[in-house]
Formats: structure tokens, sequence, C-alpha cells
């Protein structure tokens, strides 16, 4: 009778230890994912850039953006387009006041992009998780442009060139949110541009309607190089 009634007592504890087991699985909340602050499917980063130095003798603006496509690996893939456009600063106004005239250098450079944001693991509450680091590669044309316009002893002297030519580079970056949505950051690339100057060059003899223009001169060009760009942006 007491071997009857202990097997009952067994049965009824161990139905009671799997029915509150069944009921604690219920009630469990998987933690979220500690991971970076990487780019998702179908969520966009927009950035504007500038890359510039100290003295602004060259100075270089942009905007672009990258716009997830899918999860890859560790990763997510993404796809983008682009817009810089550079110009000669400080140099360009002392060349043009040692000439007695006006200088200038301007590039457009176009461009799509292809990006991988990494997703690398972060502990909750650790200034990881609000980052996002990634590679690209990016290509387009590049128009580039260099004017010169003075005068000396009255005769009118004029001389612009323009070109056409690829631009590739590859590069690096990251971007730290400081809010949910806005960030700053940095980019460095390597660039590979370079093209041929169709060169015109105008003279105006003094009291004078006539021209006397050059036409078919030309000269090499080149933007290629390394470079830091820092950003702000917002993702979408």
């Amino acid at each position: 009778m007491r071997t009857i009634a202990f097997a009952l007592m067994l049965a009824g504890s161990m139905a009671f230890a799997q029915k509150a087991s069944a009921e604690m699985a219920d009630g469990v909340v998987e933690a979220p994912a500690e991971t970076t602050k990487v780019l998702g499917p179908l969520r966009a980063d927009a950035r504007f850039t500038v890359d510039t130095d100290i003295l602004l003798a060259y100075v270089n603006l942009g905007v672009n953006a990258d716009l997830g496509i899918i999860k890859l690996g560790p990763g997510v893939l993404a796809v983008g387009a682009g817009l810089d456009f550079g110009f000669c600063g400080t140099v360009c106004l002392v060349i043009g006041g040692l000439l007695n005239g006006s200088y200038g250098i301007r590039n457009f450079f176009p461009q799509a992009r292809v990006s991988y944001h990494l997703e690398l693991p972060a502990k909750s509450g650790n200034a990881l998780q609000k980052i996002d680091v990634y590679g690209v590669v990016f290509a387009g044309l590049v128009v580039s442009s260099m004017g010169f316009s003075g005068q000396f002893q009255g005769v009118a002297v004029s001389a612009s060139s323009t070109g056409v030519g690829p631009g590739i580079g590859l590069g690096a970056g990251g971007s730290y949110f400081f809010t949910e949505r806005v960030f700053v950051g940095a980019e460095a690339t390597a660039k590979y541009a370079s093209g041929t100057y169709r060169d015109v060059v105008t003279v105006t003899p003094p009291n004078s309607n006539v021209d006397f223009r050059w036409r078919e001169e030309y000269s090499g060009w080149s933007l290629s190089g390394v470079s830091l760009r820092l950003f702000l942006g917002f993702r979408i």
C-alpha cells in the first residue's frame, strides 16, 4: 500500500514539474540581439560630406546615400549613389591675384556605390552598439574644368580647359550614432581618376572686336589619390 502511494506521489510531482517548466518557458522573453548599429535591409543612410585641409587649398563637398538590400553573411549588402563637387580654394585665389585675374578649378563626380555593412557583436550599453562600419567601392565619370581670365597691358586673355574621364575607387568608413537616427563619421578612400583636357585660349587685342583662339591643344589631368572625408548623416 505504501509503495502504491509513493508511486502516485512521484507521478504527481513529475507532472507538476513538467507543467511549471512549460509555463516558465512560455513566459520567457528572448533578450535583444547585442550587435552594432548595422544598416538593415530596406533602410537608407544619407550623408553630407566634406574633404579639405586646414588651409582650404582644395575643397571637396558631396552627398551620397546607401540603401540596404539583403543580409549576406555577417553583414548587409547595400547599393547607392553619390555626387562630389570639388573646387580650388585659397591656392586659386592666390594664383589669380598674382596673375591679376581670376583662376579656378572645378570637378564633378557623379558615382554609383556598392557597400557592405558589417554586423559585429557588442555588449549591451557598450559604445560599439552605436557604430556602423562598412567597406565601399564606387565608380562613375569625372567632369573636370579649369579656367583663367585676365588683362595684360590692355590685352584680354582667357583660357578654359574641360575634360571627362573615368573615376573608380574603394574605401572604408564608420558612423557613430549620437541619436537614434543622426550620426557623424569618416570615410577613407583611394581613388583613380584621370583624363585629357581640351584647351581653348582666347586673346582679344585692345579696341578690337576680333578674337584669336587656339582650340586644338590638349593636356592631361588627374584627381587620383587618397583622401579622408568627414560626414554628417541621417538614417531613414
